[in-house]
């Protein structure tokens, strides 16, 4: 008899699908350490160009980082005066054409990435923080430079807006129909090796903590996708949601969709998630009205109005281009555009992020499935072939001399029941799927040992996902 048994047409399913979710981060579903490569960051155009008296170069002042990213050894406001900014953009300009110095973003890693100056392999990558402007704003934009955050902005927009939109549109609370645009950006890209397919929309929480002096201000953000019958879509994106305040466990109020707060960016929306690319959006502005105005009722409450409405905290810092306020605006000044370097405002997420030390997502991915029924009649897969089903020559040798039957050949290979002739008990533990030559392409393993006798029938069902 054949150990074989050819699985029916009707007992194949093909063309299923299943929904696999599981943490998107290398933790699981929640990332709360936060690194970066400090050597990703050194660009040359990122800093200060001061004279070197003694070699007659233009040496880059910003060589150093603070635990959180931040570049150190920045000139005070009265040493960033004209000549620093004439020295650093008449020698960034000279770097124009070398791509290492482009800063477009920066990977944001689950362990450090060096330790004690050995590369660490256990440190991968989760996701890239990007800062985009329309205009080149925030980076060495001269007709010799690749206006850096120029083009960040211009590769998201082509991506994810519809044709004919030319900039990011925000809602504002004022009014239903009202929208404002903005020509700067933050991006959160996941990154492909931890997002599979896509994002579990519902399932995304993350938490910024914007530090200014001895203020800290905390807010936690999520999607509205448990909140909205349905989301806005179209063929290249997929499904897009808002970016509003909350938990994931919190309940939804109108106010929680838009910036509170005074001054530029109050009432405007805080950006977009785009589940099946794994990308977010941040409104600057919407950001840092919603945490300056904080940090500003904060000062208030502390009796010091005079700071407060300055309107020049950390948390306004979050939609500056440069080093200055851009509220204060003049062509002819490179700080308030921060166009006289690459300012790596990127950064200032990471550091939010890092000091709010919580980021929740699941990914999810489509696994195509096989189903084979394997259907084991009463009369089949009775009896074992395995060796302690029967006497072996040894103990047959043994009973023989015993004094036990005939001769020693009586033994060899007989039922070590009687029984089992015909009422035998077998025991079903491995499942084997061989192809047409009889090789063996899949093992499917019982959870426990399936018991099988004349009497009994059973149905396995095997499933193949790939």
């Amino acid at each position: 008899m054949s150990i074989y048994r050819e699985i029916e047409q009707t007992d194949k399913v093909f063309g299923r699908v299943r929904k696999v979710s599981s943490g998107l981060f290398s933790s699981g579903f929640e990332c709360t350490e936060f690194f970066i490569d400090h050597t990703e960051l050194k660009s040359n155009i990122s800093g200060w160009k001061q004279l070197n008296a003694e070699t007659k170069n233009y040496d880059l002042t910003e060589t150093s980082f603070d635990d959180f990213g931040n570049l150190t050894n920045k000139p005070t406001e009265e040493e960033a005066g004209d000549e620093f900014t004439t020295n650093t953009l008449s020698e960034n300009k000279k770097k124009w054409n070398e791509v290492a110095f482009g800063d477009y973003y920066v990977n944001v890693y689950n362990e450090p990435t060096y330790i004690d100056g050995i590369p660490n392999d256990n440190s991968i990558a989760q996701f890239s923080i990007s800062y985009g402007n329309k205009h080149g704003y925030g980076s060495l934009n001269s007709d010799l430079s690749t206006s850096v955050t120029k083009a960040v902005y211009n590769q998201y927009k082509n991506i994810l807006l519809g044709p004919g939109d030319s900039s990011w549109t925000f809602s504002l609370d004022s009014n239903t129909t009202a929208f404002k645009d903005r020509d700067s950006i933050y991006v959160i890209n996941f990154s492909s090796s931890q997002l599979k397919e896509k994002f579990d929309p519902g399932n995304l929480e993350f938490r910024l903590t914007v530090q200014h002096e001895d203020i800290t201000v905390t807010e936690t953000f999520r999607d509205d996708s448990r909140f909205v019958s349905s989301a806005n879509k179209n063929s290249s994106t997929g499904k897009v949601y808002q970016i509003v305040t909350g938990a994931i466990v919190d309940e939804m109020t109108d106010e929680k969709r838009y910036a509170s707060g005074s001054g530029e960016g109050s009432g405007e929306s805080f950006g977009f998630a785009y589940p099946d690319l794994g990308i977010l959006v941040l409104n600057p502005y919407a950001l840092s009205c919603h945490f300056g105005s904080k940090i500003e009722e904060e000062l208030v409450s502390r009796g010091d109005s005079e700071q407060a409405s300055r309107k020049n905290n950390k948390g306004r810092q979050l939609s500056w281009y440069g080093y200055s306020d851009p509220s204060e605006l003049n062509e002819s000044n490179d700080q308030l555009f921060g166009t006289e370097r690459n300012h790596q405002n990127f950064i200032k997420i990471f550091n939010a992020l890092k000091l709010g030390g919580s980021f929740k997502a699941r990914s999810t991915e489509f696994v195509p499935s096989k189903h084979y029924f394997i259907r084991v009649k009463n009369t089949d897969f009775n009896y074992s072939n395995n060796p302690s089903f029967v006497y072996s020559g040894k103990e047959a040798t043994q009973i023989h001399e015993e004094g036990a039957g005939p001769n020693r050949d009586y033994w060899v290979g007989r039922l070590r029941h009687e029984d089992f002739i015909d009422d035998p008990k077998a025991y079903i533990t491995t499942v084997g799927l061989y192809n047409e030559n009889n090789e063996l392409v899949a093992v499917a393993k019982s959870s426990v040992p399936i018991l099988k006798s004349f009497d009994t029938e059973t149905l396995i069902k095997v499933k193949l996902d790939f």
